[in-house]
């Protein structure tokens, strides 16, 4: 009898093992179905819309489980195309160098309480390819869109003539995991070339969970810099962005060619790598741009673990813009950074970086050529806390002004920096290489700073005083001459 039950048992557990292994090679196996978008009527003559074509084809796929779609070389016009909901999971979308023209439609429409004039039909984040789970405030992944690959595609728009658009993206991604994009090229974009969202309608669904974004190998180029970013990304467990390029991206009020920006209560950002990328003639507040937000139990005490190394930066107003809030800063270990940014070359640019509250920042090994600094324009505002600039070169200085450390900084470390040209207060900053010395000198920069900025306010005033004075004297000798 117990050995009867034991071989019940043991052919219980064994169709269990063998039901578990059949939905784990489940997207392995419905990876063998490829469909190809032109036996769906897509014409790829760069005139006929092909939206309608590629929906048929991806609808297919998905009712068939999952699988490839290919996309031949040609030239495809698309308004929309949907992926709603976590049975668009297990797509492969591979392009053979195809174009993908993003065709605008009908007229712009005030959205977010006239905040924008927007082409998109989705009020937080429209795109080209519309990926959305149609979930909200999601804990994990469960009910995600997964196992997305997006290759050989050339996503273009026509910034030229239809403008800014903050809400139209070439592709918009929300409640998606293990989601990547390689080998792809994104030119023109109105508002981002890839935005990975909070939401696409915060009306409807917001706060789907996003995990492991990997957007490799892939070129950004803005054209004529009337753009926002190359990527956003507002909410992801996880991100990689490696050997990808941008340049001619975002205008000046808009933050930079990444932007790491966690902008809601769930939104979960934390351990992002920045990898091998270029970044060349790039708007906007820094080329790489990082929100810090608290880190809650509501967001998973994100907001952390970002690197940025073996990268180069040419012609940026600022490589590196980070912002964060003077509340949140947290009991931690000086040398537990949130951000190391290193191994990397910044060249003719505005600026070192950009602090605001930011803090638990290392800069390591980084070459800063050719800095321009604009006359009065500081790197840190606010409260800043455990800056350190570690094993850094600047070899020329374009300006006089150089550092300027506004706010109340605490901890900020210059180790074994080398500052190359010796003239006025460089020498002085080319001596310091660890945390005691700048921290001796430090009352001086900040008296010095203080000076400088009482001036900036104080002369203006001073000349018309003077202006004043001069006219009076002067009509007075006029009246004794008369």
């Amino acid at each position: 009898m117990l050995k009867g039950a034991s071989l019940k048992n043991k052919a219980i557990h064994k169709k269990k093992r063998c039901k578990i292994l059949f939905f784990i090679l489940l997207p392995v196996l419905f990876s063998s179905i490829t469909l190809n978008v032109k036996d769906f009527g897509a014409k790829g003559n760069g005139i006929t819309d092909d939206t309608a074509a590629f929906q048929k084809c991806i609808d297919a796929l998905i009712s068939k489980g999952g699988g490839t779609v290919t996309v031949p070389l040609g030239k495809y016009p698309i308004t929309f195309l949907k992926f709603f909901g976590k049975e668009y999971s297990n797509i492969t979308i591979n392009g053979d160098n195809a174009h993908i023209l993003q065709r605008i439609s009908g007229n712009r429409k005030a959205a977010e309480n006239n905040r924008f004039q927007t082409f998109a039909q989705r009020h937080a984040a429209d795109g080209c390819f519309v990926f959305d789970a149609q979930v909200s405030r999601q804990i994990d992944d469960t009910h995600s869109i997964k196992n997305i690959k997006i290759s050989g595609l050339n996503f273009i728009s026509d910034v030229e003539r239809y403008g800014f658009d903050e809400l139209l993206h070439q592709i918009s991604a929300h409640g998606v995991s293990n989601f990547i994009v390689e080998n792809c090229t994104f030119t023109g974009f109105l508002g981002d070339g890839i935005a990975i969202n909070g939401g696409t309608d915060f009306s409807k669904f917001h706060d789907a969970y996003n995990k492991d974004v990997i957007i490799r190998n892939c070129r950004f180029d803005g054209v004529n810099k009337n753009n926002r970013q190359g990527i956003s990304i507002y909410y992801s467990d996880g991100f990689t962005i490696d050997r990808c390029s941008f340049r001619n991206t975002t205008r000046d009020d808009m933050p930079g060619a990444i932007d790491i920006e966690p902008d809601r209560g769930m939104n979960v950002v934390r351990n992002g790598v920045i990898s091998n990328c270029t970044f060349f003639n790039i708007g906007g507040m820094g080329a790489i741009c990082i929100n810090l937000k608290a880190g809650t139990q509501e967001n998973k005490f994100s907001n952390e673990g970002y690197l940025i190394e073996n990268c180069i930066f040419e012609k940026v107003n600022s490589p590196l813009m980070v912002n964060g809030i003077n509340s949140h800063k947290q009991d931690r270990d000086i040398n537990n950074h949130k951000i190391i940014f290193r191994n990397s070359r910044v060249k003719e640019v505005k600026t070192v970086f950009r602090l605001v509250n930011a803090d638990h920042l290392l800069l390591k090994n980084i070459i800063f050529e050719k800095i321009m600094f604009p006359m009065n324009r500081p790197v840190t505002a606010g409260e800043c806390e455990n800056i350190t600039l570690e094993d850094c070169t600047f070899p020329d200085i374009a300006s006089s002004s150089q550092f300027i450390f506004y706010g109340n900084v605490k901890n900020l470390s210059f180790q074994n920096c080398i500052f190359k040209e010796k003239k006025r207060e460089q020498i002085i900053f080319s001596k310091i290489t660890n945390t005691d010395k700048f921290r001796n000198f430090n009352t001086y920069i900040f008296w010095l700073v203080h000076y400088r900025l009482y001036l900036l306010l104080i002369l203006p005033t001073l000349l018309v005083i003077g202006l004043n004075m001069v006219t009076r004297v002067h009509k007075r000798h006029i009246k004794k001459q008369k």
